[in-house]
């Protein structure tokens, strides 16, 4: 009984045709495909969640044109933008003084509704937030600093955490429709990248609030007092108060110490 030779594998051999054509309704044009992947070449090895944040914000003012970015973490939204652990780039510290002191309270970004449309649509902006309550915040605090409409957009992490993007749009009367579409797809893509950086072991395991954490690790990678006052728009007197609450907490009293914790944590 004569034996069949054993069926060679097929060998892909067709000659591929013209790339296909973007479906018809297609948000995206093809440049801003583009811009979703530089963003997402910029942050995909950053070796850390401060270098991820830090490589998020230059990647969309370098993308996006924004001037004013700010990415901050938290275990949920509320605490992220509560909190203000992250990355701020853009406002001056006057800016952020009367803020503090006199407008966060009417805030739209800071409400339950905000909140809700945040997690059921993953960008929003402050067209969409807008209630007559709101207009004495746009009035008497955003224009005369030039700001005519924001962005948020929420980066779900999972059970590690979230992270917040705000972003302003200096010299135009609304976000425009495109870069809320393009937001919307890289938040997806971004959403792995960023659980991986908010599970890395930080100093979430002792009991800091999410600004001393922040002075915490920015002085572990060897920024001075005032450096670090900069980098999150605080005095210097501050970051001192910080530290020193940071070195209570965690049993060390120098900075060189606070670093080798730091190396010793699994």
């Amino acid at each position: 009984m004569a034996i069949e030779p054993r069926a060679a594998r097929r060998a892909l051999v067709e000659t591929p045709g013209p790339p296909r054509p973007l479906p018809d309704g297609e948000v995206l044009p093809p440049e801003d495909y583009r811009r979703l992947v530089g963003v997402l070449e910029a942050v995909d090895r950053a070796p850390d969640l401060e270098a991820f944040a830090e490589a998020l914000v230059r990647a969309l003012q370098t993308w996006f044109g924004y001037s004013t970015v700010v990415v901050l973490h938290g275990r949920t939204l509320a605490e992220a933008l509560r909190g203000g652990a992250g990355v701020k780039t853009g406002y001056s510290e006057a800016f952020l003084a009367e803020y503090a002191t006199q407008w966060i309270a009417a805030d739209p970004f800071l409400t339950p509704r905000a909140f809700a449309l945040l997690d059921e649509r993953g960008v929003v902006t402050l067209r969409d937030l807008l209630a007559p309550e709101h207009q004495a915040y746009v009035d008497g605090f955003l224009r005369p600093h030039g700001i005519n409409d924001k962005l948020g957009a929420v980066i779900d992490g999972g059970a590690a955490g979230v992270l917040y993007v705000g972003a302003v749009v200096r010299g135009a009367a609304t976000v425009p429709v495109r870069d809320v579409a393009v937001l919307r797809v890289l938040r997806r893509h971004l959403a792995p990248l960023a659980a991986e950086q908010l599970g890395r072991p930080r100093v979430r395991e002792w009991r800091l609030t999410p600004r001393e954490r922040e002075v915490a690790e920015l002085a572990v990678r060897g920024l001075t007092n005032p450096q670090i006052g900069r980098r999150l728009f605080i005095g210097a007197d501050t970051v001192k108060k910080h530290l020193s609450r940071v070195y209570a907490e965690t049993g060390t009293a120098t900075r060189t110490q606070l670093a080798v914790l730091f190396r010793s944590m699994p």
